[in-house]
């Protein structure tokens, strides 16, 4: 199983919290406010990336940790951006660095347990999140919470995996990322009316998406219920046709 989620932000940029460089920026009309002009091409390099504009942004990110060395969000973008060029060892070694210069960036410690995860080291990754989970100066806990119960899941751990998601929820009973997981975890684990409960909640707080309305297909047909698992596959086929969802929908189930 992939660790298929980054959840948090990338980087918290102008947050008190972030520890921000100490340089300003104090023009008149300027959109970046008051931000560092590390912290600019920080914020300048993430709009880029998002973009898919690689090449630039790693102009911009590399720039922002040129102008302050001590900047983590910098780094912590950079080994971002790296991931998705696919270089491993290059986003470990910005990791590192955004730790280095600020051992108590929780966004930084999130994104490189994701990262260790994704490389199917489990208890690297886990010792991350667990080391968020467990500082009261991390005021979202259910976020390093669900990324835990993911990992969990992806190393095969699925009671400890439902420990973390459970927690998660009783922090924030309406976060998305955690009810899904539930959902899934449940239908895969043969607890059918637990799966339909948490997908309903899911779809009380975010709008069905192809992963799960699948899980409804396959949650209602295993609930012996074919009628609801027909409208969810009639949903897939009809707002999402293009999706692989839709194509095991249309082979699970006829809807026509």
């Amino acid at each position: 199983m992939k660790f298929r989620v980054l959840i948090g932000p990338i980087v918290c940029v102008a947050l008190a919290a972030c520890g921000a460089s100490k340089t300003h920026n104090t023009r008149p009309n300027d959109p970046y406010g008051s931000l560092s002009q590390s912290d600019i091409y920080v914020r300048k390099g993430i709009q880029y990336m998002e973009a898919g504009n690689y090449e630039v942004a790693l102009q911009d990110l590399t720039k922002a940790a040129e102008l302050d060395g001590r900047n983590s969000e910098a780094y912590n973008a950079l080994a971002v951006l790296y991931q998705r060029l696919d270089q491993p060892a290059d986003a470990e070694r910005e990791f590192k660095k955004a730790l280095s210069a600020n051992s108590e960036n929780f966004g930084v410690r999130n994104n490189y347990g994701r990262f260790l995860c994704g490389q199917g080291r489990y208890a690297e990754a886990m010792s991350q999140f667990r080391e968020v989970i467990g500082s009261k100066l991390y005021n979202s806990p259910w976020i390093a919470l669900t990324n835990a119960g993911i990992c969990a899941r992806s190393a095969g751990q699925n009671g400890e995996a439902e420990q973390y998601l459970r927690q998660a929820l009783e922090y924030d009973p309406r976060f998305a990322p955690a009810l899904i997981e539930m959902a899934e975890l449940s239908r895969e684990t043969g607890q059918g009316m637990s799966a339909r409960a948490f997908l309903e909640r899911y779809h009380a707080v975010a709008e069905p998406d192809p992963r799960s309305l699948w899980i409804g297909v396959e949650t209602e047909a295993g609930l012996g219920n074919f009628h609801a698992a027909r409208d969810y596959a009639k949903t897939l086929r009809s707002k999402f046709p293009n999706t692989k969802e839709a194509v095991q929908a249309k082979r699970y189930i006829s809807v026509d």
